[in-house]
């Protein structure tokens, strides 16, 4: 299943807080102009989205692209960063929001990439986070066969990810989707 996040998130939507739909709990994301946001992960077309709603967006890009840049492809007018989660190449308190689709658990130390998320985010500053959800059986299978092949990904269930943030002084909400995928919104608190 792909990420949700960039698939159906129409920011103007007219959902109210009680309704259950995916879309209502993506609107309760902030932003206003001028604000800078780090997308991570398998992020598709957001930073274009985000780009025409006036927001600055740096996307950061871990993999080789010597050849081609697929997040500058569909991302135009976005800074494209190369890095990684555990060493972020930027300013402390840089960010108002950190978004990161998909590649949490492809990280070698969970903890050193929390720290780093809260070093780079202003005081108030959100992280958005949607990954696999450990509860699901294919999920637990997948991560099975990780650990045998000797790959180090770490999958976590919602409430390591909540317990994972609050040691940081991060304080956030979480969203199951079936099981399958979680989204947890995290707010940097002083």
């Amino acid at each position: 299943m792909k990420s949700i996040l960039y698939h159906d998130y129409e920011p103007n939507s007219d959902l109210t807080d009680t309704s259950d739909d995916i879309t209502c709990f993506l609107d309760k994301i902030k932003y206003t102009i001028g604000n800078h946001i780090l997308l991570v992960g398998d992020i598709g077309n957001l930073g274009n989205r985000l780009r025409m709603l006036g927001v600055s967006v740096t996307i950061l890009e871990d993999t080789c692209y010597e050849d081609i840049c697929y997040s500058l492809i569909r991302n135009v007018n976005c800074n494209v960063v190369k890095g990684n989660l555990e060493f972020l190449p930027f300013e402390d308190k840089y960010f108002d929001k950190v978004i990161i689709l998909d590649h949490f658990n492809h990280t070698t130390n969970c903890e050193r990439v929390i720290s780093e998320i809260n070093r780079v985010l202003k005081v108030d500053g959100e992280v958005v986070l949607e990954d696999l959800n450990l509860k699901n059986i294919k999920v637990k299978l997948k991560n099975l066969k990780h650990r045998l092949c000797g790959e180090n990904i770490n999958y976590h269930y919602p409430n390591e990810i909540i317990d994972l943030f609050s040691k940081v002084n991060i304080k956030g909400i979480m969203k199951e989707i079936e099981n399958e995928r979680y989204i947890y919104i995290g707010k940097r608190n002083r």
